[in-house]
Order: C-alpha cells, then structure tokens, then sequence
C-alpha cells in the first residue's frame, strides 16, 4: 500500500490522509505553523499569522499590545484607556484637570476644584489655581484691583495686599483700597 514516506521542507502530511500528499505548507499555515498541529494560540482582540513558519500576531484595529506580554494578546482598548489613549504609552492627563479617552483622542472633560483653563490652551491642562492667582480670582478674567494697593487673591476673594507708601486701609473698605494718605491727613497723621 502506498504511503506518504517524507515530505519536502516547508510541506507536511498534515491531514494524515496518503492521498492528499503532503498538503500543508507549514511556513504559512495558522493551524500547522512551523510543524504539524503546532497551531498559533488566539490571542484576544488580535489576527494570528504564520509567518516563515513562526506564528505572529496582528492587533486588531483600536487595540493594542500595551504590556508587551503576547500571551493576553492585544489587552488594551486605545479607543477609550487613559494610559494608553490613541496608542501605547500615551495618557490622557492633563494639569490640574480631568480627561477622558473618547474614540482614541484624549480630550480634557472638566478642570478640578479651584483651578481654571484661563488661556484656553487644552494642552498645558488647567494652568490657573483660581484660589490664589490675583488675574484670575475665583473665576477666569476676574482680576483683583485696588487703588493705591497691591491685590491679592485669597482663598478665591479678592483682598488688599499692601498699601503703596504713604497710604493705608483706614475705613478698612477693600472697595476704595488704600484710601488715605497719612502724610496729609489730619485724622490720621502718619498712620491710621
């Protein structure tokens, strides 16, 4: 009876049956990569090749193989994962300010308590600690002022900082600021 005796390199008997021959290239079979039932494992979210007879695989498009490990496969969602947002590697965070991962783009949602995107620049996040920052008190383009003064911003109100030279606060109303001048003020000669 006649049988398959040896196959020729890359092909194999792979089926088992004498009359197909030797069926199977092994180079390029998914199911017999490099050698008969040697089959390339499925791996999640990815396309398995064989390729010169060693398996390799291909993420499926919006995946990624993030951790490097290929035995979970292609384990990220780039569409929608803050650390690997678009691509492996690349998180979506942003300064004092929240992101969210939308179709592969990172985008920011919202700033944080006591901050603010005051230049309107996305990328450098909420740049602004609206609590503190005298040009932006509370609110974007809120900016504390007062006559004869410097302003501060405190805890996201405005607030008399110091009086120019020969100025004070002496009605002690931040609306007028450093209203008197104690150099020529009978009441309040010299101080207040």
């Amino acid at each position: 009876q006649c049988g398959v005796g040896r196959c020729n390199d890359p092909f194999g008997d792979c089926d088992g049956d004498p009359s197909t021959g030797c069926e199977t290239n092994t180079r390029n079979s998914v199911a017999n990569c490099g050698r008969c039932g040697a089959a390339c494992a499925p791996r999640a979210n990815a396309a398995a090749a064989c390729t010169d007879g060693a398996c390799a695989y291909t993420c499926a498009t919006g995946f990624g193989d993030c951790d490097g490990d290929p035995s979970n496969g292609c384990e990220v969602d780039l569409a929608r994962a803050l650390t690997h947002c678009g691509r492996c590697g690349s998180a979506c965070s942003f300064a004092g300010g929240v992101g969210a991962c939308v179709g592969g783009v990172c985008t920011r949602t919202a700033c944080t308590a006591g901050r603010g995107d005051c230049d309107g620049n996305t990328t450098n996040g909420c740049e602004v600690d609206l609590q503190g920052d005298p040009a932006n008190c509370r609110m974007c383009g809120v900016t504390c002022s007062f006559a004869r003064a410097t302003a501060l911003c405190v805890a996201g109100g405005c607030a008399i900082g110091r009086c120019e030279a020969g100025f004070d606060n002496c009605d002690l109303a931040a609306s007028n600021g450093c209203e008197t001048d104690i150099n020529t003020s009978l009441a309040h000669c010299g101080a207040c």
